[in-house]
């Protein structure tokens, strides 16, 4: 499966954005693994953002589609959110109907769309899901009134869960950075075996459309799972965040407008130290012991 956490970013005026982070591993009942999942998508020119944990081979071939599909207008104005998600939702029935039903397996998407600009933004919050006994399920989650978790989803949600409690309890809490810092604590901590590999991110701000944001992780940047050319991103203006969900260089270096962030202490065994681990044997250096 997969580890899954989608948060709203709340500040003095109200909610101000709507995140979807993901691991990128799939695996096999064979025990193979593959880190290069890409399991979050991003409408190019709407604000709209999906992801998925489940079954891989349906969600990941069709929200490609969709997002693309989906761009352009079938109505004149912005259809109400409920239309918007029932355009998605028929989308994705129809195509799951000509999927052959040995390849039928339980799939959870989330869509989350911004409808109006600035203050006047309202983001809203879907979900739909598959499995062969209740089968079809949508509903809308209202986004909580602070900066927290709406849905945590996945074979590693436990494991989030436990992370996010204990960044809540330290001095960042109650943060979107403390939401995206406990997943990658949470991933890199490897409590969950079918989560791994780089978080994968996209949003939605008050302006604008999504955006496909890459993520630096062990010390190189990636962009949906797989390791990115950081000059290709450069020149495309990307944006970028470190594991301490900081505003970064594809090198995971703070920009210097960007506000600082730190790790707490006690948190445990944290993906700073993993991250650490997988860089020294990376760059074929001797593993150091834990102090």
């Amino acid at each position: 499966m997969t580890s899954l956490v989608s948060w709203v970013g709340v500040d003095s005026r109200g909610p101000a954005s709507i995140y979807i982070a993901t691991d990128s591993r799939i695996s096999w009942g064979s025990g193979s693994t593959w880190d290069a999942g890409r399991k979050v998508f991003a409408g190019r020119s709407r604000p709209e953002v999906f992801g998925y944990v489940g079954d891989v081979l349906f969600p990941s071939l069709i929200l490609g589609q969709i997002a693309d599909a989906i761009e352009t207008p079938f109505e004149i104005e912005e259809p109400p959110a409920e239309q918007r998600f029932d355009r998605v939702t028929d989308l994705l029935k129809s195509a799951f109907q000509s999927l052959p039903s040995s390849q039928r397996r339980a799939f959870q998407i989330v869509y989350a769309r911004r409808f109006g600009e600035g203050m006047k933004a309202d983001f809203r919050f879907f979900s739909l899901s598959w499995d062969e006994s209740t089968r079809w399920k949508s509903e809308e989650k209202d986004p909580p009134p602070r900066s927290d978790s709406i849905v945590i989803w996945g074979s590693g949600a436990s494991s989030v869960a436990l992370w996010k409690d204990r960044w809540n309890n330290s001095s960042q809490g109650r943060t979107s950075r403390a939401i995206f810092s406990s997943f990658c604590d949470a991933v890199g901590s490897a409590q969950d075996p079918l989560s791994g590999g780089a978080p994968q991110l996209v949003g939605l701000y008050r302006i604008g459309p999504s955006r496909t944001i890459g993520v630096v992780h062990a010390g190189k940047p990636f962009v949906f799972g797989l390791q990115a050319d950081p000059a290709d991103h450069v020149r495309s203006g990307l944006e970028w965040r470190n594991r301490l969900f900081e505003r970064c260089d594809a090198s995971g270096n703070r920009v210097a407008s960007a506000q600082p962030h730190h790790s707490p202490r006690g948190l445990g065994r944290s993906a700073t130290a993993v991250d650490a681990a997988q860089q020294q044997h990376a760059d074929g250096r001797p593993l150091r012991g834990r102090r």
